[in-house]
């Protein structure tokens, strides 16, 4: 099975990629990392791409590309410099300063990649090889790192001849624009061909579940009155067996708008077409918004029929940082300037969803990226708090089916019970069975789950699938119910009879502590002497339902509050409230654990104290480690200092309250210069976070 796996991802392998960077679509400015001579060029594009800078670099400690964990190699294609850790760092190993990038990138996890914490940084004590790294100089780190602007595109090859660049273009990055810009027509039709330019299995395994993917994007074509579209300059740049497409975009549509960077991951099929593989999104202030508003930006042509004009809406269903009120001529709600001081932030699962109820709009709109300075620590799954709910929308993948609970040998004869009937009577006392099953469960009630367990006849009936006996399968619930929380999303059951038994299947979700899945429960119930239903057999099947939607509906009130709260604590400089808020693990910037946090910041408070800490525009999106929170973040401190940008933090749930387990920050460039002049470079330093 091995040599089988290995056979078929050897040809995905980027080893020894030789880089072209053609004159259609290249970015305002570029890296690459030339790993065969150890250069690091810095490519500056003034009609045509220039190379400004030139300096010796080191990579991994082995030569080839990274194809899983500690294997010391440097990975090879396209990435993106995600933001910038200044402090907290080694400084033999670091230099102090580092800027990270999107390894793995989608196309990197569709072939089987692993790892993570690939970083442009410097190395304090003379350059040596590093794990996987690309390292300069302390000097070079301080004449180029400006220049790493969040989104800064990087080239990783094992060779890259800059005496040819840039070579002109085949054909094919003049394709993929125009392919991009389709798709962006297509997407703004709601026209279900925009699923057309994607590959359903690839999406899948790089990216998210195509199918929940497809069912939310068909949920919202129905439920909005417009959507627009509008890129700013699409770039183009080949990778190893792959082409990345990116553009600044403004998305406006009757609900909300938003704005950031799109950048779409394409491969050749089978049939010889590109197709979509892999998708990234990181809300950003680009200044399109302000230019919309002015009238300065021109939308596609959209045809005026279509897919879901005939179709019924659907109800909308998450809140969303826009409200009513003021609108601009254009039709965009005006952005009020004290908006940010707003007692409760907004939390919606992801930036296209619509609003349920007004809500008022940020005081500015927000970017950040994925977290990328991984820890290299055990996944933590996602909390989840601690009351029950029954509501539906899109979510991540499980495992393939199984059985509830494993088999043992049947120890009785069956027994040949009479005859039912789904009469009104009978789905009425069905479906209050089903709903004591669980809130039982909901409630880690062993002793009123048992109660709905018919013991004798449990797993002995003819028809039931194979599982534990009665007292193992109690066993399993006592063990599941011996968590400090958990919580059950379970949509309403479809009943059915099967000879004597009735068959009740409910598609939940149930989080817990220790991980959160979803599928579908089906409970096989035997109608008693008494006229009660009561459970003779069971089995879970995990599948993949569409219910994280619905949990981060769920959580998204307690999470804006605590957000709230720790905020305020942090605006008042109150060092023991502000850090209730941290996990005893907590990473903040580079600053590993409480204690260095609370050290750092008690240091920093006793010179100059906060004064104003502004949050707005949160977004809520599920993490295989817990909830990723990403807000726009306006300070400012006693000394006269002030910052704008984005905080990205990964919260858990303790059972009680949401707490910050990871904090990263990365500063917005002044006055969102980089956005509105794609030919500038872009100069501005980034601040270490306040």
């Amino acid at each position: 099975m091995v040599a089988v796996i290995q056979a078929a991802v050897a040809p995905a392998r980027a080893e020894n990629w030789r880089a072209n960077l053609y004159n259609e679509g290249l970015p305002s400015h570029l890296v690459a990392v030339d790993k065969n001579r150890q250069t690091f060029l810095f490519f500056e594009k003034k009609s045509p791409l220039k190379l400004k800078y030139s300096f010796p670099c080191v990579t991994g400690q082995l030569a080839g590309d990274k194809q899983e964990l500690n294997d010391l190699r440097t990975p090879e294609g396209i990435y993106f410099v995600e933001y910038k850790i200044a402090s907290g760092l080694d400084f033999k190993e670091y230099g102090g300063i580092a800027y990270t990038l999107n390894y793995p990138n989608p196309v990197d996890r569709l072939r089987g990649k692993t790892g993570h914490g690939i970083w442009i940084h410097s190395k304090g004590f003379g350059l040596v090889p590093t794990r996987g790294c690309v390292a300069i100089g302390l000097k070079e780190i301080d004449t180029v790192g400006p220049q790493l602007t969040p989104g800064t595109a990087v080239v990783l090859a094992e060779q890259l001849d800059e005496s040819k660049v840039p070579q002109p273009d085949n054909g094919t990055a003049r394709e993929l624009r125009r392919l991009m810009h389709a798709w962006s027509n297509a997407w703004a039709a709601r026209s279900r061909k925009m699923f057309d330019y994607y590959d359903p299995d690839a999406y899948s395994k790089a990216t998210e579940s195509f199918s929940a993917f497809r069912q939310n994007k068909e949920r919202l074509f129905k439920a909005l009155g417009f959507i627009k579209i509008y890129n700013r300059e699409i770039h183009a740049l080949e990778g190893p067996g792959y082409w990345v497409t990116w553009a600044e975009q403004f998305y406006t549509a009757s609900n909300l708008s938003t704005e950031g960077v799109r950048r779409l991951y394409w491969q050749r099929g089978k049939d010889k077409k590109f197709r979509i593989v892999g998708m990234e999104w990181s809300p950003r202030d680009v200044g399109m918004r302000a230019d919309f508003q002015k009238g300065r930006l021109v939308a596609a042509t959209l045809p005026t029929a279509t897919d879901a004009s005939s179709e019924a809406p659907l109800p909308p269903r998450l809140d969303m940082p826009e409200a009513p009120g003021e609108k601009t001529a254009s039709g965009i709600p005006a952005v009020p300037a004290a908006v940010a001081q707003a007692e409760k932030l907004l939390a919606v699962s992801e930036p296209l969803v619509p609003r349920r109820a007004p809500a008022p709009p940020p005081a500015e709109v927000n970017w950040g990226s994925r977290p990328g300075m991984d820890a290299g620590r055990e996944a933590t799954p996602p909390p989840v708090p601690e009351t029950p709910v029954t509501p539906a929308a899109p979510v991540t993948p499980v495992q393939t089916g199984q059985p509830e609970v494993a088999p043992p040998a049947l120890d009785a004869q069956p027994v040949q019970p009479e005859a039912l009937s789904l009469t009104p009577e009978t789905r009425a006392a069905l479906e209050r069975a089903v709903q004591s099953w669980n809130t039982a469960f909901a409630a880690r009630s062993t002793a009123d789950i048992a109660a709905l367990y018919d013991k004798e006849r449990y797993n002995r009936l003819p028809g039931l699938p194979r599982g534990y006996s009665y007292n193992s399968a109690q066993r399993e619930l006592e063990r599941r119910f011996r968590a400090p929380w958990l919580t059950l999303i379970s949509r309403a059951p479809s009943l059915e009879i099967q000879g004597a038994l009735a068959v009740s299947r409910c598609e939940q979700l149930v989080a817990a502590p220790d991980g959160v899945e979803q599928g579908v429960r089906t409970l096989w119930w035997y109608r008693e002497a008494d006229g009660n239903f009561r459970v003779v057999g069971s089995e879970f099947r995990p599948a993949e339902l569409g219910l994280a939607a619905n949990y981060l509906e769920d959580v998204s009130n307690a999470v804006s509050a605590d957000l709230e709260a720790w905020r305020k604590a942090w605006e008042a400089g109150s060092l023991d409230d502000y850090m209730a808020f941290y996990t005893d693990d907590a990473v903040q910037q580079g600053r590993w654990g409480a204690k260095n946090i609370r050290r750092q910041k008690e240091s920093l408070w006793a010179r100059t104290k906060p004064t104003l800490v502004q949050l707005s525009g949160l977004r809520l999106v599920m993490d295989k480690r817990g909830i990723r929170a990403d807000m726009n973040q306006v300070y400012a401190d006693s000394a006269g200092h002030s910052d704008r940008g984005t905080k990205t933090l990964l919260l858990r749930f303790d059972g009680r309250s949401w707490r910050i387990q990871r904090e990263d920050w990365a500063a917005q460039t002044p006055q969102g210069q980089a956005g509105r002049n794609a030919a500038a470079p872009r100069q501005s330093a980034q601040r270490a976070m306040p």
